[in-house]
This record gives C-alpha cells, structure tokens and sequence, in this order.
C-alpha cells in the first residue's frame, strides 16, 4: 500500500505555467553553477601552473563550460522530447 495521492492531470495552462517556472529556475541554476565555477577558478586555481595574466579569462570560459553542460543535460526542460525528436527526422 502506497501512500502517494493519485496524480491528477494539468490543464494546459497549468502545464504552460509550469514549465516557464522550471525554465527559469533551471536557468538561475545555471548561471549560479556558473558563477561559482568561475570563481573557484579564479580564486583557487594555483599561479604555477596558470600564467596570472590568463586566471580571469580561463575563470570565465570554465563557468561558461560548466554552464553550458548543465543546460545541455537539463535541455528537455526547454525543448519536450517529443518535439526535439520531431525535428531531428
């Protein structure tokens, strides 16, 4: 015996409603994941292996990267998987 409620099903309103909330919460986690990445570069990274002069710019591509992965691993918050397989054929 499970004690989970039956799942009711949305309206397309509320599924409209809720996946713009999910966008922007994914987005917001993603440039937070960004923004520490880039600063634990920047801040932490040791000066022998790194030139000084690159630490910033380096900071910056690696939350960038970081980023960027998470939106791609997260990408069906964006894009429904039915409709990205769609225009792949």
């Amino acid at each position: 015996m499970t004690s989970e409620l039956p799942q009711q099903p949305l309206t397309p309103e509320e599924q409209a409603q809720r996946r713009k909330k999910v966008r922007s919460v994914v987005l917001l986690r993603a440039f937070l994941l960004g923004l520490m990445v880039a600063a634990w570069w920047i801040v932490f990274a040791p000066d022998s292996p790194v030139d000084p002069a690159t630490k910033n710019p380096l900071g910056i591509a690696a939350g960038m990267i970081a980023m960027g992965a998470y939106l791609y691993f997260l990408r069906d918050a964006f894009i429904p998987r039915k409709q990205r397989d769609a225009s792949l054929a």
